[in-house]
């Protein structure tokens, strides 16, 4: 026979699935226990299970507890677990998230009642007294902490990251829940407009929180060290997937919170420095150099199998600009930015910089520790097959080649050489060969 307790919670996740179905997936995948010992003052989860403290629990009206379910489930949804800057002070940091998901919470609330009249996620009384400090409206969870931890009274004690532990959520202020020895308290509100403190008390203007603020949900942040890293990792590729997840069962709907909907979509279409994708490209055709058949002799009394470079330095890196037109400003003092890193940092046996547009216009040559000339020319019309050719001639094939351009113009035949397009001003263009790069 279910127990009071199974009743009620059985009822909340039902409501949960009929009236805000964007969290049903993460509410079923978080089992829930009970902690009775008081170490559980509200909730917690480490992206594995939810515990509710019983009396908290208890004394919960019914129209509360999907508050309470899909506060936790906020947690992983947003990668709370994981995204906890290194080092931080937990207390803090709870307290950050805290204010990031009960603002979410309280927006997507505003949204279904002008629709529908009715509150999903009402707040235990007084309302006000939870952590949602609307200064803090639209700020990263990052941000929030900084801003947080600037305030803190100096003297306060620094946990490490991963000190924290659902086993010993007492960090929580909620509820009269005690912090644990040498903590801050997870919930201890600094005076940030005005926030109220707990129990409907107030901080007094300029202070650093005397009053602790209850908490509906602290986090364990997943352990990135040693052998639980894959276990992190997976944690978080689960709740991303449920993410998704969830965001397709919400389409349509018109209801998805902001800060989700933001998430969600850095996660398909996410934005990437066009420099970074091509760092990392130039670094993946460099490390080709590196020959584990055989191994560098003169590190064999070490004990360690280590590959040997192929040669003193990488092969030729060619990088070729569409001189064609026009010059576009920043973009070419960018680019020219990338070729001088390539030739310090990834130190080729030779940059070859070739200007093009009709017809390969300016042909320069370097070795590391020149400098790349900045000079720009062209204005004609826009062919690559000109750099094809240059490539056949030269005295050893070349590593990679780097094009940038805006793509109109005649691609010719693939030179059977790594190329990788940096387009710009066309996002949607996809050259015929080699890999593209989009710039903005």
């Amino acid at each position: 026979m279910k127990t009071v307790r199974q009743k009620r919670l059985d009822g909340a996740q039902i409501y949960v699935v009929q009236k805000v179905p964007f969290f049903a997936a993460g509410v079923a995948k978080l089992p829930v226990e009970w902690d009775d010992t008081g170490r559980v003052p509200t909730a917690c989860t480490d992206g594995k299970r939810i515990i509710l403290g019983g009396k908290f629990f208890d004394e919960l009206p019914d129209a509360v507890l999907p508050t309470v379910l899909c506060h936790e489930v906020c947690h992983c949804l947003l990668g709370h677990i994981w995204r906890a800057p290194s080092g931080a002070d937990l207390g803090v940091w709870n307290q950050a998230i805290d204010h990031a998901t009960n603002l979410m919470l309280k927006e997507f609330s505003a949204s279904e009642t002008a629709k529908s009249k009715v509150d999903p996620f009402p707040f235990p009384e007084p309302c006000d007294a939870y952590c949602a400090n609307p200064a803090f409206k639209g700020m990263a969870e990052e941000q929030i902490y900084q801003k947080l931890a600037s305030q803190k009274p100096p003297g306060g004690s620094k946990q490490p990251q991963g000190a924290s532990s659902v086993a010993k959520p007492g960090q929580s202020g909620g509820k009269g829940g005690k912090a644990a020895p040498g903590s801050n308290g997870a919930h201890s509100m600094p005076s940030l407009g005005g926030q109220s403190g707990g129990k409907g008390g107030k901080a007094a203007p300029g202070s650093n929180g005397a009053h602790s603020m209850p908490s509906l949900g602290d986090v364990e942040p997943a352990n990135n060290a040693g052998s639980a890293q894959a276990e992190a990792k997976k944690l978080r590729a689960g709740w991303e997937g449920t993410l998704l997840q969830s965001a397709r069962m919400a389409a349509g709907r018109g209801n998805l919170p902001g800060n989700l909907e933001r998430l969600i979509t850095e996660m398909v279409s996410p934005k990437v420095r066009w420099q970074d994708v091509l760092r990392n490209w130039l670094r993946e055709q460099i490390n080709d150099d590196w020959d584990f058949l055989q191994p560098a002799m003169e590190y064999s009394d070490s004990g360690f199998m280590l590959p040997s470079l192929q040669s003193d330095t990488v092969g030729t890196v060619v990088f070729a600009s569409d001189w064609s037109g026009s010059t576009f400003g920043d973009l070419v003092k960018n680019f020219h930015a990338e070729k001088q890193g390539c030739l310090d940092e990834m130190r080729p046996r030779k940059l070859i910089d070739i200007g093009f547009d009709a017809r390969v216009v300016k042909v320069s040559e370097y070795v590391p520790g020149d400098s790349i000339d900045p000079t720009v020319g062209g204005g004609g019309g826009t062919s690559f097959v000109p750099i094809w050719e240059h490539l056949g001639k030269l005295d050893k094939p070349a590593k990679c080649v780097v094009v940038l351009t805006d793509g109109d113009g005649e691609v010719g035949i693939d030179p059977g050489v790594p190329i990788i397009w940096c387009i710009y001003g066309n996002q949607k263009l996809t050259m015929p060969f080699g890999e593209t790069i989009n710039v903005e």
